[in-house]
């Protein structure tokens, strides 16, 4: 008897001290990051649109935690923090979240100027906005060719090649994204705009 009061009392205790509210900690949106892609024919009218989640690869991660907490890594200079879109084509539907290396296993260089740097992040306190990043035929990409990835990098301070997503020279990919088939023509451009929102909620 003694031992079923027992049980009761420790039941009751773990009640009083573990939050009602502890369910909801795993239904908290997570940090992510999407990418607005628009491709316009040459008279600026929209001929597609479409909204992407990415995918943190699995060394997005680790550059995240040792820019924000102290792990004995030297934080980034602003050469290395994140601020390229670059775009690719894939024959690959499912990126994995591995390192560059694994994932440039699946990415075909675009020709051209294919990674751009962006010059503006919009920071509101939860979410990182990149200004509009526009691609344009003959100089970033050649009429035909096909867009299917995009990723997220480092800066490298460097914006025509791919040493923007690849090692050593690069920092990190952070993300990766696949996209819906985007087969440009000759007077074409492709607009992309990077979010990463680590908004949670009630803050």
């Amino acid at each position: 008897m003694l031992k079923i009061v027992g049980f009761g009392l420790l039941g009751l205790f773990a009640l009083m001290v573990l939050p009602s509210s502890i369910t909801n900690v795993a239904t908290e949106p997570m940090f992510y990051g999407t990418a607005n892609i628009v491709l316009a024919d040459s008279d600026g009218n929209t001929l597609m649109k479409q909204t992407v989640h990415n995918r943190i690869t699995d060394e997005g991660e680790t550059y995240l935690i040792n820019q924000v907490f102290d792990t004995g890594v030297t934080q980034q200079a602003d050469k290395g923090r994140i601020g390229a879109i670059c775009i690719y084509e894939t024959s690959d539907s499912n990126i994995v979240e591995g390192t560059i290396s694994t994932l440039t296993n699946n990415l075909t260089d675009i020709s051209g100027n294919f990674c751009h740097v962006t010059t503006a992040i919009i920071n509101s306190g939860q979410t990182a906005v990149t200004d509009a990043q526009v691609y344009t035929s003959g100089v970033d990409f050649t009429s035909g060719e096909t867009i299917s990835a995009l990723l997220i990098c480092a800066k490298n301070l460097d914006d025509n090649d791919f040493s923007d997503c690849s090692t050593p020279t690069a920092d990190v990919a952070l993300a990766a994204l696949i996209i819906t088939n985007v087969t440009v023509s000759n007077s074409d451009t492709i607009t992309i705009t990077y979010t990463f929102d680590i908004t949670t909620n009630d803050s």
